[in-house]
């Protein structure tokens, strides 16, 4: 039997003049894909199991649209071409337009968006029928709006099958128009330019002249730096749209494209690869290996956005990514006038197929060890969090991840374990030696890693899950991770009978590339 999970209803009227400007918005801000059907020319490849479809010209609100007919409960369904990871689309919206034509019966409604996974089964939520004129809809793509548990929600996205948008509201013959449909990632959390259209508001620093090129790119168009010979390192500098608070991509990447054009018959030198300005003008710098600079083909580059790598605390990482002013990308590569050439440049969210619990609802199975035991709190605001009390046996004891957790982690290598810590009440005593992290293989082997203890506000941490963040070998690591039994972060910092709380554990997918 297919799982269903009720949502929550919410019903946002709106005329097509609005869904247009919010799309142009990510047109300009060079997002990458937006799933959109205009229905100006065609069914664009929309299916329906239980009516028939016919596209119809015009009368759409604004130009063409799609047409069903049927009885009690069918569906539009999106095109086979729309599924996959729907990821990016986590915390975006979900728009379209409904017309009742004809509705012969009595109301009886269903769900009126459902969006299934691969398994075949589905998520949903409720709103109210739509008028004999053109009625707007939005929905925010989040776990809130369709009544589940984050880390469900998150990993439902992961593998989208199809949506289905219901078309009959009566139990009896339906005919009704649908238009307009778009699903868009959230506006702040998309950040891309591909070079195709123009220059996209990049700007140059230092001693350089930018411009933008039609053809030529890794795909598509390009900006093309060329050195102006004055002396300093030259750099191009992300948009001015593009500053505001990136916490959100903490954990994530910076990826782009470069190809060296001309080296000038000069020699390459070390430098910056990657400079991240807060508004008050302090940065962190990512230095790439040493030797590696562009070739004369293009060449991708990703740098993950952690702090260990732009040599920083995750404190500091994260007070400047709270305040992004400007991105700069190295483009000087050789010490004599050089050509170098920009493309594809991305800013990328964590990976959410990985492990993710956030205790909205509960403590999701986790575990206490040693002499530890584990509750679910609740904060004034309402966010929940896992907190763990000191049973006074005297061994530190550890948060434990649940049972369904151990396995083969290998896919998480390179990848990042970030989480939050506080100390709710230490008893006035004083911290105690003991890994911040350990991961356990089968056979009780393990490996692990220290940090800072946590204050009495919430604390953030990232690992990067590689050999050398646990001090071990390549060999040695990847034998714990093929088969994980468990991960235990420390609960216990104080020789006092303490309280502490975990929260937002994630772990994103590998592998680390290598920069």
């Amino acid at each position: 039997m297919k799982k269903m999970i009720p949502g929550s209803m919410a019903l946002l009227v709106s005329v097509f003049v609005f869904v247009f400007v919010i799309v142009i918005v990510f047109v300009q801000l060079g997002s990458a894909q937006i799933l959109m059907s205009g229905f100006d020319e065609s069914d664009e490849g929309w299916r329906s199991d239980d009516a028939g479809l016919s596209w119809q010209s015009p009368g759409g609100n604004d130009g063409g649209f799609l047409q069903g007919k049927g009885r009690e409960y069918w569906y539009y369904a999106s095109p086979k071409s729309w599924a996959g990871d729907w990821t990016r689309y986590a915390y975006g919206r979900l728009s379209f337009d409904l017309r009742a034509i004809v509705a012969d019966g009595d109301p009886s409604f269903a769900d009126l968006v459902r969006i299934y996974g691969s398994d075949g089964t589905y998520i949903s939520w409720s709103g109210d029928p739509p008028r004999g004129t053109w009625t707007g809809y939005q929905i925010s793509l989040t776990p809130v709006a369709f009544g589940i548990a984050e880390s469900e929600f998150l990993m439902f996205m992961k593998d989208v099958d199809k949506i289905e948008i219901l078309g009959g509201f009566t139990d009896s013959k339906d005919t009704t128009g649908l238009d307009n449909v778009v699903v868009a990632p959230s506006p702040t959390l998309d950040l891309a330019s591909g070079f195709d259209l123009g220059d996209e508001g990049w700007r140059p620093a230092n001693d350089v002249a930018i411009r933008w090129r039609e053809r030529g790119g890794a795909s598509g168009g390009f900006l093309l730096g060329e050195d102006l010979g004055a002396g300093g390192v030259w750099y191009y500098v992300s948009p001015r749209s593009w500053s505001g608070d990136w916490t959100a991509y903490i954990g994530g990447g910076l990826n782009f494209d470069l190809k060296l054009l001309d080296d000038g018959g000069g020699e390459t030198y070390p430098g910056d690869l990657v400079r991240i300005y807060a508004s008050d003008g302090s940065f962190v710098s990512f230095v790439s290996s040493p030797g590696r600079s562009p070739g004369v083909s293009w060449t991708r580059w990703e740098v993950p956005l952690i702090p260990s790598l732009f040599g920083t605390t995750t404190n500091e990482f994260r007070k400047i990514m709270g305040d992004v002013d400007q991105v700069w990308i190295r483009g000087e590569y050789s010490d004599r006038m050089d050509v170098e050439g920009l493309d594809n440049v991305m800013v990328t969210l964590p990976s959410v197929g990985g492990r993710t619990s956030r205790f909205d609802r509960g403590c999701d199975d986790w575990r206490p060890g040693n002499d530890g035991s584990l509750s679910w709190g609740e904060e004034a605001g309402g966010n929940g969090y896992l907190h763990g009390d000191d049973l006074g046996k005297g061994s530190t004891w550890y948060f434990v991840t649940p049972l369904s957790w151990s396995g083969d982690w290998t896919p998480y290598v390179g990848g990042i374990l970030s989480f939050d810590l506080i100390v709710i009440d230490d008893r006035d005593g004083d911290d105690i030696a003991g890994d911040t992290v350990r991961i356990y293989g089968s056979n009780g082997a393990r490996i692990s890693w220290s940090g800072d203890p946590p204050g009495k506000t919430w604390t953030h941490y990232q690992v990067l899950l590689t050999p050398a963040t646990f001090g071990e070998s390549e060999k040695s690591f990847l034998k714990i991770m093929r088969d994980v039994e468990g991960l235990w972060i420390k609960g216990e910092y104080s020789n006092m009978r303490d309280s502490e709380g975990l929260d937002n554990v994630t772990i994103t997918l590998g592998p680390a590339p290598i920069v």
